[in-house]
């Protein structure tokens, strides 16, 4: 290694080190961005997954004492009602 070579390597290698610094720098902070990202997206997944598992066992409490109970039948009775008239104009508007 010549002295010329050593003084463009001692002169040009802190600004290649610099610059990798920062490259990786930023690669680092855009990966946690990215994972911090998707932890949120994998929680909400989850309490949306146990919301509805919750939603599906109060809806088959209130089937299985629908029977025996007036008014939970008149709640399911009216809920059938109301859906039944939309479905009802939909299978209109496709014929």
């Amino acid at each position: 290694m010549t002295e010329k070579t050593f003084q463009l390597m001692v002169r040009y290698g802190s600004i290649a080190l610099g610059i990798c610094l920062i490259l990786n720098i930023w690669v680092v902070m855009r990966n946690v961005e990215v994972y911090r990202d998707a932890t949120r997206v994998e929680t909400q997944t989850e309490q949306m997954a146990l919301r509805g598992q919750i939603l599906q066992g109060v809806v088959q409490e209130f089937a299985a004492r629908a029977n025996s109970d007036p008014h939970i039948a008149e709640i399911f009775r009216r809920a059938q009602g109301t859906v039944a008239p939309s479905a009802a104009s939909q299978n209109l508007n496709h014929n």
